[in-house]
């Protein structure tokens, strides 16, 4: 295991020591760990397509991109054969289709994008990926949390690991940048199992505690 990649069961430990609160929503919701997942072009056009979206939309519509391709990996090769139309009709936006299209050449010219991003620290990933016309740093935040595997990522600009915090530690207003940091600093370098953490306590219900 390199040093990037995540522990998720000594991110577990870890965080139950340095954060008591989120060490309650540890010891309550008990988080198993995600499964693994390939870290390919299809993974980044799941991301794209799911942006903004709740997680039940944002599924419906990659399904329905996978269905119209005949449920195989979804390639570059696949979505330049394909016409905008036909992509718009899945669900996708059109600025969502025309990232898709970008992204499909990108990885017809360089073939070897994500082989290449696979041994570099997650802030330089992130960087790289914020490059690229349609992806932020929430959609390569994901990508580097979930398909690279890394264990520092934080979920920045995602809604939901916001709320949690800010119900969690008891903000009342719209969370400064600067509180967040101050919040999520002691949980380095285990910030990846922290957001899953959080994503599962929402999904939970957000209990309480006394």
């Amino acid at each position: 295991m390199s040093s990037n990649e995540l522990n998720f069961l000594e991110g577990l430990v870890y965080l139950s020591k340095k954060d008591k609160i989120l060490g309650k929503v540890i010891k309550e919701i008990k988080p198993e760990e995600p499964e693994k997942r390939d870290p390919n072009f299809e993974a980044l056009v799941r991301i794209i397509s799911g942006q903004q979206l709740s997680s039940a939309a944002a599924s419906t519509i990659f399904n329905r991109l996978k269905d119209f391709l005949g449920k195989n990996e979804i390639t570059p090769q696949l979505i330049k054969e394909c016409i905008p139309q036909q992509i718009l009709k899945c669900g996708l936006s059109n600025a969502k289709t025309k990232y898709i299209l970008n992204l499909a050449d990108l990885f017809l010219v360089e073939p070897n994008f994500l082989h290449e991003l696979k041994d570099k620290e997650s802030k330089e990933i992130i960087e790289v990926l914020q490059k690229i016309k349609g992806i932020g740093i929430w959609s390569a935040s994901i990508f580097a949390l979930f398909y690279l595997n890394h264990s520092n990522v934080f979920g920045w600009g995602d809604i939901s690991i916001k709320k949690a915090i800010r119900l969690l530690y008891g903000e009342d207003q719209e969370m400064e940048h600067e509180r967040i940091i101050e919040i999520t600093s002691k949980w380095t370098p285990y910030r990846s199992t922290a957001c899953i953490v959080l994503w599962k306590w929402l999904d939970e219900g957000a209990i309480k505690f006394s």
